[in-house]
């Protein structure tokens, strides 16, 4: 095999490790979206109407009542197979991890760390900046005060 055949297999294969990252990335966003949002309204029909007037007659209430009880269990339903989806997302990682390389995953992390890195240096500036300058500030406000507004007894 050529130089240029292994290149052209070596991205390939890159590329290919990067659609599956993806849509590895894609389950888990879709899965915790999914549990957050059902979570939610869960609770949000757990919530109990304390006006009484609004149902005229018992009819009224047992039909709310059905009506969020299998709403609730709906949405329960939902959220125990975004964690199925889940475990089974862990398990399709585990086998990507033992199938492929490791070089791939390592080389991203590193990258993502050192921009997460990089990040931090900056706002660390930032902050240091802001915080000479609110202190330079307060410091002139004190002066002036001290020169302007004697306080004494």
């Amino acid at each position: 095999m050529s130089a240029n055949a292994q290149k052209k297999a070596a991205s390939r294969s890159m590329a290919t490790k990067k659609l599956i990252i993806d849509e590895f990335k894609r389950r888990l966003r879709d899965n915790i979206k999914s549990l957050n949002d059902n979570f939610y309204h869960i609770i949000q029909a757990a919530k109990v109407n304390p006006d009484d007037n609004a149902f005229k007659n018992q009819t009224g209430k047992m039909t709310e009542f059905y009506t969020i009880k299998n709403e609730m269990a709906v949405r329960a339903q939902l959220m125990v197979r975004a964690s199925d989806e889940l475990l089974r997302l862990t398990t399709d990682l585990k086998e990507f991890l033992i199938l492929h390389d490791f070089h791939f995953l390592t080389h991203n992390i590193k990258q993502a760390e050192s921009q997460c890195e990089e990040t931090l240096r900056q706002q660390s500036h930032l902050h240091q900046a802001l915080d000479t300058d609110v202190s330079n500030m307060l410091f002139a406000l004190e002066e002036e005060i001290a020169d302007n507004f004697f306080l004494g007894h």
